[in-house]
């Protein structure tokens, strides 16, 4: 059975978030306004970007925006991410990793998942507030 995976690993230092690791799929596409929409929907993440180089900004800072408002006004970046449907995996450091899989058995999902752009950023500094 295969899986189309995406994943996050949570760097910590004491209890404050400093960086994360991002594997997931993404949508662009543009509006009738001439912007770029970049859809996270594994993170329920709907952004706005000028253009493709705005666009990678925009991804960064919403996953930065998601991690603050999980820590500080949610239950904790793992907690609210499994929520959504992300589960835990036993990483091989013993930071936090968790992923989110589609077995090839769910086919209208696989075939969502294929279709996104892979966005990967293996250090993402998330500030420690």
């Amino acid at each position: 059975m295969n899986t189309t995976e995406a994943n996050i690993k949570i760097t910590r230092i004491g209890d404050k978030i400093t960086s994360i690791s991002v594997f997931m799929p993404i949508w662009n596409k543009m509006s009738d306004q001439g912007n770029l929409l970049v859809q996270l929907p594994l993170l329920g993440i709907e952004t706005i970007a000028k253009d493709e180089i705005d666009a990678e900004k925009a991804i960064e800072e919403a996953i930065a925006s998601f991690c603050f408002v999980s820590e500080h006004f949610g239950q904790g970046l793992e907690k609210e991410l499994q929520v959504l449907g992300w589960i835990s995996i036993d990483g091989e450091t013993g930071e936090p990793l968790l992923g989110y899989s589609v077995s090839d058995t769910d086919v209208m999902l696989e075939r969502l998942m294929q279709t996104g752009e892979n966005y990967v950023n293996s250090h993402l500094e998330v500030e420690a507030a």
